[in-house]
Formats: C-alpha cells, sequence, structure tokens
C-alpha cells in the first residue's frame, strides 16, 4: 500500500512542479500522462527520461524541445543516433555517461528535412529535351 501511495506522491509532485504546457504537450504525444528522472539532454534541446518503474520498452522516452501543439509534428529523426542506442536498449549507457568518440569521418548530426519545404526533393536532369514545347510567340521558322 505504501508503495502504491508513494508512487501516486511522486507522480502528483511531478505534475505540480511541471509547466502545464509540458503536461499537455506529453499527453499530446504519447497518449499518456509519465514523469520519470530526468537522464541528459543534447544539442538540440530535446531532453530524455527513465523511469523504471514502466514497463521494459516504455520506460525510456524523449521530451522534444518545441512543444508540439499538431499531433504527430515532431520527428524521430531530430533524435542523435547517440541518443537512438539509448532510447532502444543497444546500451544502458547514457552519451552523458559514457561520451561517443569522435571519428573524423562522422558527420555532425542533421534531422531529416525532405518533407518541408525548403528542403523538398526537386527532380533535375541534365539531358537535353527531344522534343521542344510549341510557343506561340515564337518567331516563325522558314526552312
Amino acid at each position: 500500500s505504501s508503495g502504491i501511495n508513494a508512487e501516486y506522491g511522486g507522480f502528483l509532485k511531478k505534475m505540480a512542479t511541471t509547466p502545464l504546457y509540458y503536461t499537455v504537450n506529453k499527453y499530446v504525444n504519447c497518449n499518456e500522462l509519465r514523469y520519470g528522472e530526468l537522464v541528459g539532454r543534447e544539442q538540440f534541446g530535446n531532453e530524455y527520461y527513465e523511469n523504471n518503474g514502466y514497463f521494459l520498452g516504455r520506460n525510456r522516452w524523449i521530451q522534444y524541445n518545441r512543444p508540439n501543439w499538431v499531433v504527430l509534428k515532431s520527428d524521430p529523426s531530430e533524435v542523435p543516433p547517440e541518443w537512438h542506442r539509448w532510447l532502444h536498449y543497444m546500451t544502458d549507457d547514457t552519451p552523458i555517461d559514457v561520451p561517443p568518440v569522435d571519428q573524423k569521418f562522422l558527420m555532425e548530426h542533421r534531422a531529416n528535412l525532405t518533407g518541408t519545404f525548403a528542403e523538398r526533393y526537386t527532380p533535375s536532369t541534365t539531358t537535353k529535351p527531344k522534343i521542344e514545347a510549341w510557343d506561340p510567340n515564337a518567331p516563325a521558322k522558314i526552312e
């Protein structure tokens, strides 16, 4: 009984000390209200949480930097590879505890922006078209 009361007490304390927009944002993203220990924050401002009182597979999660008022606006490609490893149980060590080794050939992480207007895929060709489009204003060619 005391374990259940302590768990609810921790939940209520977290709810009372967390800004309302983060609580609403968590509910919109996860369809549930969660609380846990902040284990780290990365260069993009995303926060990573863990609560081992939840089931395995549900006990680690990310709180994105920008509040997400539109469902599914946040993009999983915003998660850097070192935090992806921790979120998906490839390692139990966070990048804060065991920093990744810098390699010269690794590029800086960048989110996938294919769906955005500025970074959209625009097909282009370098071959000359075989057929020219008719231009009504072009001068007539006499052969």
